[in-house]
């Protein structure tokens, strides 16, 4: 499963990354107003004017001009031609829930007993667990056959064998 899922998120993320990688760049205006942590540019393909905001990721203030990658086919679409503009946000994703994943799977046993089930659901909770308990190694299994047996026997020999009884008996 593991495999699986990461695998099935790397795919997605090449076929996302492949219509960048083959884009085409323009060179555009950073335009007012100006802001801390968020940059807007104004850039024209085929004579037709766009504008977009982008995070800043290391633009200098003093700098008004930058490169930006822009699909052919979705002009209006445009990434800031950095590793930061392009590729840094879905591989931090991936790479929370890489290791997230791993650790579910390199968990010793005895963290998460032998038979425990993961599901994924669609809204939050977005992962939840049912562990899985063998009823003949458990103290549950233990204490319901003791108290099964107890009804046969008399009261002396149940305050031996529990002695929290004791009180409640007093």
């Amino acid at each position: 499963m593991f495999l699986l899922l990461n695998g099935l998120i790397f795919l997605f993320l090449c076929f996302y990354f492949a219509p960048w990688l083959f884009s085409n760049a323009v060179t555009a205006k950073i335009v007012t107003p100006y802001e801390a942590n968020t940059i807007h540019v104004s850039y024209s393909v085929n004579g037709k004017n766009y504008f977009d905001d982008h995070l800043r990721n290391g633009i200098e203030f003093s700098q008004r001009f930058v490169s930006l990658r822009y699909l052919t086919f979705h002009p209006q679409s445009s990434r800031i031609n950095s590793f930061m503009g392009i590729w840094a946000e879905p591989l931090a994703w991936w790479s929370v829930f890489l290791v997230a994943s791993a650790m579910l799977l390199l968990t010793h046993n005895a963290v998460f007993s032998k038979g425990t089930i993961f599901k994924l659901h669609k809204k939050f909770p977005w992962i939840s667990m049912e562990e899985y308990f063998p009823l003949n190694n458990s103290w549950l299994y233990r204490w319901n056959n003791a108290a099964s047996n107890e009804g046969s026997s008399s009261s002396s020999s149940k305050k031996e064998q529990w002695p929290l009884l004791k009180k409640s008996n007093k």
